[in-house]
């Protein structure tokens, strides 16, 4: 029997993707997503708060952290809605997750993939009809990988309509 509650309302989402009681459902989606990388038997769900070093700092909040058994930091979204600056937000988002990863004196190839997933009710780049768009460092001319370390995953769901 349905109920009448859209899986895309945020609470309905963190409760589907963010409840350590049926992690399962959060890994298949992730392994479902993360195609040809190293696939992910286990999370632990990590407070979606991003600390602030300084009153002046910015809070961010997520809406589903988790990091895997590779190490991976993970974030998960749900948009609704396109506000302004929603690429700038994104980009902030997984380069936040990565650069704290570390403290003084540790080395930099200590670092994990820092990986954000938005699930997008409306397409952000109406000109690609993909539901999965994959963006990571890349060189433009000759598609030569800097790193995949840092990931954004959007997943347009406007394409089922």
């Amino acid at each position: 029997m349905a109920i009448g509650i859209s899986p895309l309302v945020d609470f309905a989402f963190k409760l589907v993707l963010g409840n350590p009681e049926h992690s399962g459902i959060t890994i298949h989606f992730l392994n479902s997503i993360l195609v040809g990388q190293p696939r992910i038997t286990h999370v632990k769900f990590q407070n979606p708060f991003l600390d602030k070093e300084s009153d002046d700092d910015k809070l961010s909040v997520l809406d589903i952290l988790a990091t895997d058994e590779h190490g991976r930091q993970l974030n998960i979204e749900m948009q609704t809605s396109l506000p302004a600056g929603m690429s700038q937000r994104l980009t902030y988002y997984v380069s936040a997750l990565y650069a704290g990863q570390l403290s003084e004196g540790q080395r930099y190839s200590g670092l994990r993939p820092a990986i954000s997933i938005c699930v997008l009710s409306q397409a952000m780049f109406s000109a690609s009809p993909a539901l999965h768009l994959d963006f990571r460092l890349r060189e433009m001319s000759t598609n030569l990988a800097l790193t995949d370390d840092l990931q954004i995953h959007l997943l347009q769901l406007n394409i089922f309509r």
